[in-house]
């Protein structure tokens, strides 16, 4: 079984959301910041996973050492993200809205006259907190809808019952996910959707930090179908305000050249190359615990 799974568990999810609010958040992070030190004692499968990701994207030269500490503030930011996360749960809105900065442009955008009444797609990079933003990003927008992994497990299925809580929408991925997008993004709302996370065998490879990978294009498609406005974003914690951001890349309107799977190939491209220079600036805090590039993982 994976880390992911271990903590998404129901009874992980039961104990984390009682711990969380009844420890002091000093002690909190303090654990937080031991468990990290455990598993890179420990290195299960996870571990290897993120050894193998965190390397293509910094290349071969990178020093182990120089490694180690990233991966260790990787695991890290993981069980300090899923503290934070079940300790907000309990806190009141003002609160709740505190804990996430997000920028004027952005809290623009997410209403339907800030964009032009027309639809919008948020692009994620797992980096930081993004189940904690979710939170907050859904008070800011009248309707959201966040597509999720396909087929969840009991554990997975527990977490976005509790990412439901700040009024979002969770849809597993999969025929009728896409299909709700559509009517979501149609009557001008907003979609969420990873997009560094391989979670189809059916995707074509594309190139990602130079490697070809499986990562999701249906946010592509949805936003050539509806002509959607698309934005980059994260939600990194920055260590100088000690709170987390919404970050962004600049937001995309997609381009179009009058060939359909063209259309396709140009934008997948010009989101990547956004969710790529998100990653690169917050490696430390990019919580990818699945081989991005399996044929890594066999090397």
């Amino acid at each position: 079984m994976t880390l992911e799974r271990v903590v998404s568990s129901p009874r992980t999810i039961n104990a984390g959301l009682f711990l969380s609010q009844h420890t002091p958040v000093p002690v909190g992070h303090s654990v937080t910041w031991w468990l990290s030190g455990l598993v890179c004692r420990l290195q299960p499968y996870t571990y290897h996973a993120v050894r193998a990701n965190v390397g293509q994207v910094l290349g071969p030269d990178v020093e182990a050492r120089a490694l180690e500490r990233i991966i260790r503030q990787i695991f890290y930011h993981f069980f300090r993200g899923y503290y934070d996360l079940f300790r907000s749960l309990g806190l009141p809105y003002e609160e709740l809205v505190d804990l996430v900065h997000i920028p004027e442009v952005i809290r623009q955008l997410l209403t339907p006259e800030g964009r032009g009444n027309r639809p919008l797609i948020l692009v994620m990079a797992h980096i930081g907190n993004f189940d904690l933003v979710g939170q907050v990003v859904a008070h800011y927008t009248r309707d959201l809808q966040v597509l999720s992994l396909p087929d969840p497990h009991p554990g997975f299925r527990s977490l976005n019952t509790l990412r439901e809580r700040g009024g979002a929408r969770v849809t597993p991925l999969g025929p009728a996910a896409l299909r709700q997008a559509i009517r979501t993004l149609r009557d001008g709302a907003t979609v969420v959707v990873g997009g560094d996370r391989p979670v189809s065998q059916l995707d074509e490879p594309v190139s990602f930090f130079g490697r070809p990978a499986r990562v999701p294009s249906a946010h592509v498609r949805l936003a050539l179908r509806s002509d959607a406005l698309v934005i980059p974003v994260c939600c990194a914690f920055e260590p100088e305000t000690r709170r987390y951001a919404l970050q962004y890349e600049e937001p995309l309107v997609m381009l179009r050249t009058g060939d359909r799977e063209e259309d396709a190939v140009l934008n997948m491209r010009r989101i990547l190359d956004s969710l790529e220079a998100m990653i690169r600036r917050w490696i430390d805090q990019w919580l990818m615990f699945v081989p991005v590039w399996p044929e890594l993982m066999e090397e």
